[in-house]
């Protein structure tokens, strides 16, 4: 065997390694580690039961954990691993972290979430970071190119979600993919936070696509610790797995 064979698998051993031991997050309920899926997953960000509080009751009422204290792994390792698509984009994450205050990590988290870090990725929110046009800080109404500009309008979305609910990461990456409570005022779903049952509701699919009601868990005790949710492991999903789809029944 090739030295250079040798060193990627001593690397993605490591890799592997450092997944099985990621430390639970001290302040997340029902944490777990490694990540499980199924219909009691976790993660060490906490479970999804606990991420998704109030989804399967009265509307969504999202916990607390700070966007600055999130178990997740490096960059570098995020790059030798299932990242690896990311790493032609770090001077945008970069940038656009030092810019709006956010770890670059994060940025890049959520652009393999959002696009599989694929900047020519379309849709009604193109680019890598899938930011609705609206949102765009350059002024255009548009910015999918220049790539800084997208992950701009991305930072700036997470940023001012952050800012909305005093650093609470649970909140502000489910408003990043349109989750909604009651204290939001979006009027949505009779003035109720998000439902299980909301995404595949009339009014839900007249919103586009319904939202992900994985997203918290596929992002936090996924992408954040380094394992390929749209691909080998795509049994650690939760117990919402339906590919943003209502085919397969009212509750996705």
């Amino acid at each position: 065997m090739h030295s250079s064979h040798r060193t990627i698998l001593a690397a993605k051993a490591l890799l592997f390694a450092n997944l099985a031991a990621a430390q639970t997050n001290p302040n997340a309920q029902g944490a777990c580690s490694p990540t499980t899926g199924g219909s009691g997953a976790c993660g060490p960000n906490g479970s999804q039961q606990w991420l998704n509080t109030g989804v399967q009751g009265n509307g969504w009422e999202p916990p607390f954990l700070d966007i600055n204290s999130l178990t997740h792994i490096s960059l570098d390792d995020y790059y030798n691993g299932v990242g690896q698509p990311c790493q032609q984009y770090d001077q945008y994450f970069k940038s656009s972290g030092s810019k709006y205050n956010i770890d670059p990590a994060i940025l890049a988290f959520i652009a393999m979430q959002e696009s599989s870090c694929n900047a020519d990725a379309g849709g009604s929110t193109p680019g890598l970071m899938q930011c609705d046009p609206s949102n765009c800080q350059n002024g255009q109404g548009s910015c999918q190119y220049p790539i800084q500009d997208n992950v701009d309008c991305g930072a700036w979305v997470l940023r001012s979600a952050l800012d909305n609910t005093g650093g609470n990461a649970v909140h502000a990456l489910g408003s990043y993919n349109g989750w909604f409570t009651a204290s939001d005022g979006t009027g949505l779903n009779g003035g109720k936070g998000l439902t299980e049952g909301y995404p595949c509701s009339s009014e839900g699919k007249a919103h586009g696509d319904p939202q992900n009601l994985n997203y918290l868990h596929e992002t936090l005790n996924g992408w954040f610790l380094g394992y390929d949710m749209y691909g080998s492991d795509a049994d650690l999903d939760g117990e919402y797995n339906c590919s943003q789809s209502c085919s397969n029944g009212s509750i996705c």
